[in-house]
């Protein structure tokens, strides 16, 4: 009911197909044929036929397309799985495949050849164009290797191919003369032991071949075949191509095949293909039958869907007929047709079809009926019989020769026989005869196939009296049966008439005159054997001594050979053991030349020509990289220039550090007089309450406590400010510290000339500073730079040295060409305009090629080569070259050299500029830096100065002192006023804008993001936001108020002008105590401005060296690199050489050898190296 309901469905969607054209129905019916009837062979059908007649299709159809025939693809392999198809492992296609890779090969040998024709005919002109040369011989070359390679594939592949071994062998012989063939792609090699024990050698047997038929419309036509096939059934390419498979089985075969087809297709039998392999006929053209073992394999894929028969021929010794249920010859092989029914009948093929043949076999014939049970499809059976042949031939055969035209009577024939054999007993031919007997069962038929793997004639034998009635039993069967329906058989009244003109040009081969003149010349050929034989044994005697003289070699070329045998791997031993025999033959054929020649002069020879051909090897196969010395000098170079490097870095760094360093140090001269004129001013205020004098007394005091032990490095960066007056720099701090501590502990005043003492010594030392630059540079980089840049100029002299030296080499072996004889490079043209004619042939390009007949139409085409005269007579060899002045190569290398000059020099030039540009800018930051802490201390000495004249007698020098202060004051406020806001913009801010804003706001935190050596922060926290903003004319920037101060202090100096040195007059300053407070701030800016320009040049440094080791590791990287390149680049200039050496492997070595300018440049190229 399920299988009814199935059928319904489906043949209730294909009439709605058929009648609609709606592409959503074909996509339900595929569906429906997958999932539910379960038919995979008919799902791929019809989705790969409705892909290729719907080629418009939406996304979405598409997508449905590709799944469904990935299901039916799954559902077809579960298939295969489930019945086990053991021939789906074998990929037939790969048969095909790899003859027409064998086309291809012999479509580039034609190519090859065709361009050493070209390469040989460059020579022969007036100027040799190395140009064109090079480009033939390089594209040549690397085709020879390409070649090659393709051989030992295809050869891997099937070592058994005659084909690929005979195209090997001409490789070897006509292209790549100066190898021998390796041991491995011998027909005795690794390969083949390895091929032979493979599964698949059986689809690359010699005699098989593969068919391909498809399985979608129209259905059974041959997509696919060898050139065996082609062979093997007689028909022409027009006519296996495109036709149905039917045309090449016996009749009654192929009018059911058809139908196996579509059941396959259509509802999934794959009886047949269970099979592993089944013995068939196939149909040639000349109409009999062929065996064949046949493997079927099914090929199915998203875009294909068929079947492919590996066709494997039985023992074409064997005889084979196929007999229907009536016992009758439908079919049969040429042998038995050849070798018994014509020569013995004397009929054409179309009569032998359709003749009872149990007639002929009685022992068959007794038992034909009991082979037709319900066991008929298993039948194998084996039966010893006789075969009884009448001969009519003599007494029929000449009155049916004028009667060929016409058809032929199978009746009249069969009554002949029967007759003949049961009346003439004596002219009956008998063989025994070896029968297998096999089913072959069709759609509508039963078939029985006749294996004869052995027939032979049994002389002075007659017919037994059992197989006579059997005979007669037989005979009055077919009477019964001829009275109903006569039998006859199709086709042969029209083949006997087509086929009467070949008769009539035939040999008569019955004919008593033509078989004595066969047996004469039989005769003829047994004399010329035998006086052959006897020639043979003469010759094998008289080389009997020779061989005793070489048996002691060749004993030690077979141990040597054991020996690397035994030594190799298994994989690469027969490659490299061909290597060494060939080098042992070589020695052989050395040593059988010395014995063959008994003098000593020619031993010599020999070995000096084999001593030049290994030469001669050596020196075109050179493999060879840079030499020692070579590697040595760029290796050592490398080195250099990296220390260069190293040199540069550690210069630039440690000068760097040092200038970081005498930051910290650097400002404490300055400091030590700042702090003791700010004690001496607190000491006059020490009771002021609105600011914290006694506090700012305390942190002077403590400044100088906590200092003194860094005069020492200070001393260290700074030794020319040391000894002042006889007194070194820490001596005088410590008397000037006991002084101060006195002072506050004993509450004693400080002494005017105590003052003016130490204020004198203080600018002996900033005076000193002022005039030396700390930032001068210890060591001059220039010198390293310039012994860097010779050392990198020599490198590429070297450089340029090597390389021209190679490419002279190079043009050494162009100018070989003009030294070649015109007969060498005649020989040599002629030879591949032969060959090249050869391969052109349509035989070498569609048959298979046979080396015995390849070389014999060699012979001839090279004599009729050199008989047209296709060369001038009087065309020479050039004696001049042309040659490109230049090339990409030189272009490139040129190119190089300037880029790695560049990149060399980059670290030097460039750490040269940085440290320059970097000390101009350090030295900028450090005069601005030097330049406020010189106006910071003059301020602060000139209101110290004016405390001390405030509360003390005015002594004789105290107003040219003061006045000269004041004077030198002027001018350091004249300077800042002139500061631009290019200088530097957050020092410009300070000056220009409110100092509460700028100094607290924007610039405290930027002054401590790098530790200072000194620590100010007792010394800051005496001042506040809050007072600063309570003090008047402080927001019109420290310039403004620095000008205020100084205005004061020469109101001051006038007044002790005009008092006439009066203390009384000048007691209202000693009062004024928020000029004080003012002055202080502008102090704590002048402290905040230097602070800042020391964050900055500390920052300079830190990026200086930061930019130098990202420049010295990106440099060395470079380095590394161009190093590298270095030797590409001079590998691939000798490559080039080297590449231009390989062209001389164009030329056979005995050439070379005769050519004295070659041997020449041999022997300077053994002595070059680079």
């Amino acid at each position: 009911m399920k299988k009814f309901a199935k059928e319904l469905i489906g043949q209730t969607l294909e009439d709605e197909i058929i009648e609609n054209q709606d592409i959503n129905l074909m996509l339900i019916y595929i569906y429906f044929l997958v999932q539910i009837k379960k038919v995979p062979t008919q799902a791929i059908y019809e989705v790969i036929r409705l892909s290729m007649i719907q080629k418009e299709q939406t996304l979405k159809q598409q997508s449905i397309i590709r799944k469904l025939k990935h299901d039916a693809l799954d559902k077809f392999s579960e298939l295969v799985r489930k019945n086990d198809l053991v021939n789906q492992k074998f990929v037939f296609k790969k048969v095909y495949q790899y003859e027409e890779s064998l086309n291809i090969l012999k479509s580039n040998l034609l190519t090859i050849v065709k361009s050493e024709k070209d390469f040989y005919g460059c020579i022969l002109t007036q100027v040799i164009d190395i140009d064109q040369i090079v480009d033939i011989g390089f594209k040549l070359l690397e085709n020879i290797n390409v070649l090659e390679k393709q051989l030992q594939l295809l050869y891997k592949t099937n070592p058994q191919s005659n084909e690929c071994d005979t195209i090997y062998n001409i490789f070897h012989k006509y292209i790549n003369y100066n190898k021998m063939r390796p041991k491995l792609y011998r027909r005795d090699g690794q390969l083949m032991l390895q091929f032979l024990q493979q599964n698949e050698r059986i689809i690359y047997d010699p005699g098989s071949c593969v068919i391909q038929i498809t399985l979608l419309q129209p259905r059974g036509n041959v997509i696919r075949y060898t050139r065996t096939f082609q062979k093997a059934i007689g028909y022409k390419d027009e006519e296996i191509q495109d036709q149905n498979i039917n045309r090449f089985m016996p009749q009654i075969i192929a009018n059911d095949h058809d139908l196996y087809l579509d059941n396959f297709v259509e509802r999934g039998r794959i009886n047949v293909v269970r099979n592993a392999v089944r013995v068939i006929l196939g149909k040639t053209k000349s109409q009999f039958v062929v065996p064949i073992n046949t493997r079927l394999r099914l090929e199915a894929s998203t875009d294909e869907f068929g079947a492919t028969a590996l066709i494997t021929p039985v023992n074409f010794t064997y005889g084979y007929m196929m007999l229907n249920e009536n016992g009758q010859i439908e079919e049969l092989t040429k042998n038995l047709f050849d070798e018994i029914f014509e020569k013995y009948l004397g009929v054409e093929l179309e009569c032998v079809k359709g003749l009872d043949c149990l007639i002929l076999i009685p022992e068959l014939s007794k038992i034909w009926d009991q082979l037709f049970n319900e066991n008929f499809e298993k039948l194998d059976k084996r039966l010893e019989c006789h075969l009884i042949i009448p001969n009519l031939s003599k007494q029929v055969y000449r009155s049916m020769q004028s009667s060929r035209t016409a058809a032929c009577s199978r009746s009249s024939l069969q009554q002949s026989i029967i007759k003949s054999i049961e009346n003439q007993n004596l002219d009956n031919v008998i063989y025994q005869i070896s029968l297998h007997l096999m089913s072959l069962t069709t759609i509508n038929l039963r078939l029985i196939i006749l294996e004869m793997p052995e027939y032979k004639q049994i002389f002075n034998q007659k017919v037994t009296s059992q197989q006579l009635i059997q005979l007669r039993n037989r005979s009055s069967q077919l009477l019964n049966s001829s009275t109903q329906n006569e039998v006859i058989t199709s086709k042969g009244d029209l083949l006997a008439s087509a086929n009467s003109q070949q008769f009539n040009g035939e040999i008569n081969e019955c004919d008593l005159e033509y078989e004595n003149f066969i047996e004469e010349l039989k005769m003829v050929e047994d004399l010329k054997n035998q006086l052959a034989n006897i020639n043979m044994i003469n010759t094998t005697h008289n080389q009997n001594s020779t061989q005793r003289l070489l048996l002691k070699s060749e004993h030690v070329f077979e141990d040597r050979v054991i020996e690397l045998k035994n030594n190799l791997n298994q994989s690469d031993k027969s490659n490299n053991l061909s290597d060494n025999e060939s080098e042992l033959k070589e020695q052989m054929q050395e040593q059988n030349l010395q014995y063959n020649s008994g003098s000593v002069g020619s031993r010599s020879s020999q070995n000096n020509t084999t001593a030049l051909k290994r030469q001669m090897k050596d020196c075109l196969s050179d493999n060879r990289g840079l030499n020692v010395q070579t590697k040595s000098f760029l290796f050592s170079l490398y080195i250099l220039v990296i220390i260069g490097y190293f040199v540069n870095y550690l210069i630039l760094y440690f000068e760097f550090e040092s200038i970081k360093q005498d930051q910290n140090y650097d400002n404490l001269p300055f400091e030590f007089s700042y702090f003791y004129n700010e004690f001496v001013i607190a000491q006059s205020f020490i009771n002021e309450d609105n600011f914290s004098f006694e506090k700012l007394s305390e942190v002077s005091l403590k400044f100088f406590v906590d200092h003194i032990k860094d005069i020492d490095q200070t001393i260290i960066r700074l030794p020319h400010i040391n000894m002042v007056k006889n007194f070194t720099m820490k001596s005088r701090m410590i008397i000037i510290l006991a002084q101060l501590q006195n002072v506050q502990k004993m509450n004693e005043i400080i002494l005017y000339q105590d003052y003016t003492n130490n204020t004198d010594q203080f600018k002996m030392q900033i005076n000193q500073i002022k005039d030396a630059d700390s930032t001068n540079k210890q060591i001059d980089l220039e010198i390293f730079v310039f012994i860097e840049e010779i050392i990198l100029i020599l490198f590429l002299i070297r450089y340029f040295y090597l390389c021209l030296k190679i490419i002279q080499m190079k043009k050494k072996i162009y100018k070989l060409f003009c030294t070649f004889s015109k007969e060498v490079i005649q020989e040599q043209f002629f030879q591949f305009s032969s060959l090249y004619n050869q391969l052109n042939n349509t035989k070498f390009k569609n048959h298979e090629t046979d080396e015995e007949q390849f070389e014999i139409t060699m012979l001839r085409q090279y004599q009729k080569t050199v008989t047209s005269n296709k060369l001038d007579k009087n065309q020479k060899v050039g004696k001049q070259i042309s040659v490109k002045q230049t090339n990409s190569a030189q272009v490139f290398f040129f190119l190089f050299v300037f880029i790695y000059a560049f990149m060399c020099s980059f670290y030097y030039i460039g750490s040269y500029i940085l440290f320059e540009e970097t000390l101009q800018s350090v030295s900028a930051r450090q005069n601005e830096k030097t330049q406020f802490k010189i106006i910071n201390n003059e301020l602060a000495q000139t209101y110290a100065q004016q405390a001390i004249l405030l509360n003390q007698t005015i002594i004789i020098d105290g107003i040219p002192r003061q006045n000269e202060s004041v004077e030198y004051l002027k001018s350091l406020t004249t300077s800042l006023s002139q500061y631009q806001e290019s200088y530097n913009k957050d020092i410009y801010n300070i000056l220009s804008n409110n100092i509460c804003d700028s100094v607290f706001n924007q610039l405290y935190d930027i002054m401590f993001q790098i530790d200072s050596q000194y620590n100010y922060l007792e010394y800051s926290n005496l001042f506040s936001f809050k007072q600063c903003q309570t003090i008047s004319n402080l927001e019109k920037g420290l310039t403004f108020v620095v000008q205020e101060l100084y205005s004061n202090q020469f109101e001051f100096l006038q007044l002790l002008y005009l008092n006439d040195q009066s203390i009384f007059s000048l007691q209202e300053f000693s009062s004024s105590s928020q000029q004080q407070i003012k002055r202080l701030y502008v102090q704590y800016g002048f402290h905040v401005i230097v602070e800042l320009l020391t964050n900055q040049i500390k920052q300079m440094v830190y990026s200086t060296i930061l930019i130098n080791s990202i420049m010295i590791g990106f440099s060395s990287i470079i380095m590394s690199c161009a190093l590298l390149i270095t030797i590409k680049t001079i590998l691939r200039v000798k490559n080039q050489y080297r590449q231009s050496k390989q062209l001389l492997t164009l030329f056979p070595f005995e050439k070379l050898m005769e050519n004295a300018y070659v041997i020449s440049f041999i022997s300077q190229d053994l002595n070059f190296s680079v």
